[in-house]
């Protein structure tokens, strides 16, 4: 195991393969970006943006519009976090995030109405087959508000997954 200022970066599993860690993180700031009613394409509306750090590569395909994964049997995970309000009342309101050509990777985050911050963070594993659809062809992520359209200041995009070293 290599450890680099206190987190696991390289690993031996049980058969003796090494594996490393591959990450995209990205954060946008200071935004007023408009996430609308209908869904739309995450990686189509961030690319757009510059973001106050980080890149999207390898996991944000800026060209195809998605999230793409390395081709091992190994998970990917995900993380969204989104700050900004919802136009209007104190309705109860939701946000989605949609994974689609996977099987049920929908991931809603609710607000009830008595809750005065917009705030929401969004987890999901990615269940990844080597030579399976998202492998070989990424997905496409959605996002979608619920009860009115969203302004969103802040975003952090996270995407971290193991692989084998060469």
């Amino acid at each position: 195991m290599t450890m680099y200022n206190g987190r696991v970066t390289r690993i031996v599993d049980g058969s003796g393969i090494s594996l490393v860690r591959k990450k995209s993180e990205l954060l946008f700031t200071e935004l007023s970006l408009t996430i609308p009613q209908t869904a739309t394409n995450l990686i189509g509306l961030l690319k757009t943006l510059t973001p106050a750090s980080g890149v999207f590569a390898p996991f944000f395909n800026t060209t195809t519009n998605k999230l793409v994964v390395f081709n091992v049997d190994f998970t990917c995970s995900l993380k969204i976090n989104i700050i900004g309000n919802w136009s209007g009342g104190s309705d109860n309101r939701s946000m989605e995030i949609s994974f689609l050509g996977t099987t049920g990777n929908r991931n809603v985050q609710s607000r009830d109405a008595a809750v005065t911050y917009d705030e929401l963070s969004f987890f999901q594993p990615i269940s990844v087959d080597a030579g399976g659809n998202v492998a070989t062809n990424g997905t496409v992520v959605t996002i979608k508000s619920n009860g009115g359209n969203f302004t969103a200041n802040t975003i952090l995009l996270i995407a971290e997954q193991m692989v084998p070293t060469p």
